[in-house]
């Protein structure tokens, strides 16, 4: 063997490198990903769900896979192509550390994964739809890329060997598929940047309510509009205006009363969306349809029967 041709070069070592960066990134984005999708699919009815608790994740994946994944795929065809020209490198030590440290991960993580199910299952513990669905993403997963890379340490480079494309190709489908459903389950980015605005809204309306709280009980009446709340330290609020349009919330005092209304216009149905809202006190108290709605509220009294009513345009 020429030991010229063997020799690891800067190149060999940063393809490699970024074929290791790409290739981990990648898989832990997807399992990632899936493990989002089946808590959004499947939630776990004893937890309390909070705005983006799954769509800030399930995109995080998503741009992690959109990016680290296409880099990956190219760098491996670069290093297959070189191994290909260059028979002699199928033995470079950063090839061979590469495969060896991604086989022994993946097998890790396919034993970890196998003892976790059996723990559960001879402890008697309720083996659940998500758990079963999470497991399996792990150990499909892990044991897809063990067997490839077992494979690719073993076949004859020299050869060409047309069902490694293939296994690329279907590898691609897969992820594309993964991608394309969860953009869907989180909607687009106007969607996305609707729900967020409407959450603020929620937050600004529910520090709006304890400000009025707070100033009734203080001086046995309400105040006149939603600016007396923003002088001052005593009554401060963060925000009485709109986060998109800066108009301020319509506020309506009774007279000689404790009860008033607030009102806004929301871009979006809190009713549809039961996992991925803001999980504020009294959220039950705020939610809301499409367009201008408005709240009937009672000063001093922070959990009223909701009543959510939608207001006629003006």
């Amino acid at each position: 063997m020429d030991q010229t041709k063997s020799k690891t070069t800067a190149s060999d070592f940063f393809i490699y490198l970024g074929v290791i960066i790409g290739l981990y990134v990648s898989t832990f984005s997807l399992i990632s990903l899936s493990f989002d999708l089946i808590n959004k699919w499947l939630p776990d009815v004893a937890m309390n769900y909070g705005y983006d608790m799954y769509s800030s994740g399930i995109r995080m994946a998503l741009a992690a896979l959109i990016i680290f994944f296409p880099v990956f795929i190219y760098l491996s065809r670069i290093s297959t192509k070189s191994v290909t020209l260059t028979p002699e490198k199928k033995d470079l030590w950063v090839r061979r550390w590469f495969f060896f440290l991604t086989l022994f991960l993946t097998g890790l993580a396919i034993a970890i994964d196998l003892t976790t199910l059996v723990y559960r299952f001879i402890g008697g513990e309720d083996l659940t739809m998500r758990f079963v669905l999470k497991v399996l993403v792990v150990l499909i997963v892990a044991l897809a890329i063990f067997r490839f890379y077992l494979y690719e340490l073993r076949r004859d480079v020299t050869i060409p060997t047309p069902k490694r494309k293939y296994l690329m190709y279907l590898t691609c489908i897969i992820v594309l598929a993964v991608v394309i459903t969860g953009i869907v389950a989180i909607g687009s980015p106007t969607t996305q940047r609707n729900i967020r605005l409407d959450s603020q809204r929620v937050n600004d309306l529910s520090n709006i309510q304890y400000a009025i709280t707070d100033y009734y009980r203080a001086n046995n009446n309400l105040p006149v509009d939603l600016a007396t709340l923003t002088q001052g330290t005593t009554y401060y609020v963060s925000s009485i205006k709109d986060p998109e349009t800066q108009v301020s919330y319509e506020y309506r005092a009774t007279p000689q009363s404790s009860k008033y209304e607030i009102c806004a216009v929301f871009s979006t149905d809190s009713l549809l969306d039961k996992t991925d809202r803001v999980s504020y006190p009294n959220q039950e108290n705020w939610k809301h349809g499409i367009g201008r709605i408005c709240f009937n509220r009672i000063a001093g009294d922070l959990t009223p029967a909701p009543k959510l009513m939608p207001a006629p345009v003006i």
